[in-house]
């Protein structure tokens, strides 16, 4: 009988997200590749122009459309970008 190994896991992070959603942040980002280069949000970018595209999706989920180029979901995809961008615009620059 091999006995188990074992790993401290007490206070440890724990990765309680939603992957779907993740990969759909990632599709809409794909989607997007004509429009800006690979991590383009990683450069400077004016935050106030992050949140006004934060607040042109947040309405329209307010308004009960959540449906955005072509996605069922979008809009909510869109509104996670921007929080994503302005959280490393803020960290970073």
């Amino acid at each position: 009988m091999v006995e188990e190994g074992i790993k401290e896991a007490n206070n440890k992070l724990s990765y309680e997200l939603d992957w779907e959603f993740i990969e759909k942040m990632a599709v809409r980002m794909q989607k997007n590749k004509g429009k800006y280069p690979p991590y383009n949000w990683k450069k400077p970018i004016n935050v106030e122009e992050l949140k006004q595209a934060l607040t042109r999706h947040f309405i329209e989920v307010q308004k009960g459309n959540y449906k955005d180029e072509d996605m069922e979901l979008g809009h909510l995809e869109a509104i996670a970008l921007n929080v994503m961008m302005i959280h490393y615009q803020l960290r970073n620059h």
